[in-house]
C-alpha cells in the first residue's frame, strides 16, 4: 500500500508542476529573456532530474526512438518555452499555453485519420 500511496503522491506533483509550466516560463522569461530563461529552467530541470533518477542506461534504447524522440521532444519543448516566452502580453502566453494543450486531441484525431487497418 505504501508504494501506492507514493505513485498516487509523485502523479498528484507531477500534475500540479505540469499545470504550472505557462506560467512558470512566462516568469523566469520576464526575467531572463525567452532563449536565458528556457536554457536556465532545463538546465535546471537536468540536474534535478540526474539527482533524483540517476544516470540513464542509454545503451538500452533503440538508437531510433533515441535519435527521433530526442529530437521530437527538444524540438517541441523549445518551441513551447520559446512562443510563451516571445508572446507580447500575458494574455497571448495565456492563450499559447491553451494551443499547447490540444496536442493531446490532434493525437486522437491523426490516429483515427490515419489508422490503416
Amino acid at each position: 500500500m505504501k508504494n501506492q500511496r507514493r505513485a498516487t503522491l509523485i502523479g498528484l506533483v507531477a500534475i500540479v508542476l505540469w499545470s504550472s509550466i505557462v506560467g512558470l516560463i512566462r516568469g523566469v522569461s520576464e526575467s531572463l529573456g525567452a532563449t536565458g530563461g528556457a536554457a536556465m529552467m532545463y538546465s535546471v530541470a537536468s540536474v534535478l532530474l540526474l539527482f533524483t533518477v540517476g544516470f540513464p542506461r542509454v545503451r538500452e534504447f533503440p538508437r531510433r526512438y533515441l535519435v527521433w524522440g530526442s529530437l521530437l521532444f527538444v524540438s517541441y519543448e523549445l518551441c513551447l518555452a520559446l512562443s510563451i516566452g516571445y508572446a507580447n502580453s500575458s494574455r497571448q502566453a495565456i492563450e499559447v499555453g491553451m494551443v499547447n494543450y490540444l496536442w493531446p486531441a490532434f493525437t486522437i484525431l491523426a490516429a483515427i485519420l490515419f489508422n490503416k487497418q
